[in-house]
C-alpha cells in the first residue's frame, strides 16, 4: 500500500481536527501518524502533518475535499514509500 505525507495549514479553531478526521473516516482512510504544531507566535495558525493510506483512486478527491473545509488554508501532499 502506498502512503501519502499530507500537510494542512489551518486556522486554530475548535473542532478543526474533528472535521478533518470525519472527512477521512468517510472515505475509510487510516491515519498512520499525526502531528499538530503552531506556526506563529500568536497560535492563530497550525500545520497538521499526517501520514495516510488512501486508495490511489481517491487521493485527488480527498485532497480537494480537504481544501474545501473552512478552517483549512492550504493542502500539500506527496507520495511516500
Amino acid at each position: 500500500m502506498i502512503y501519502y505525507k499530507v500537510t494542512l495549514r489551518v486556522q486554530n479553531e475548535a473542532g478543526v481536527l474533528a472535521r478533518i478526521t470525519t472527512l477521512l473516516r468517510k472515505y475509510q482512510i487510516n491515519i498512520q501518524s499525526l502531528d499538530v504544531a503552531p506556526i506563529d507566535g500568536e497560535e492563530k495558525f497550525s500545520d497538521i502533518h499526517m501520514l495516510i493510506q488512501p486508495p490511489r483512486a481517491q487521493v485527488e478527491i480527498v485532497m480537494q475535499k480537504l481544501q474545501k473545509l473552512i478552517p483549512v488554508i492550504s493542502v500539500l501532499y506527496k507520495e511516500h514509500s
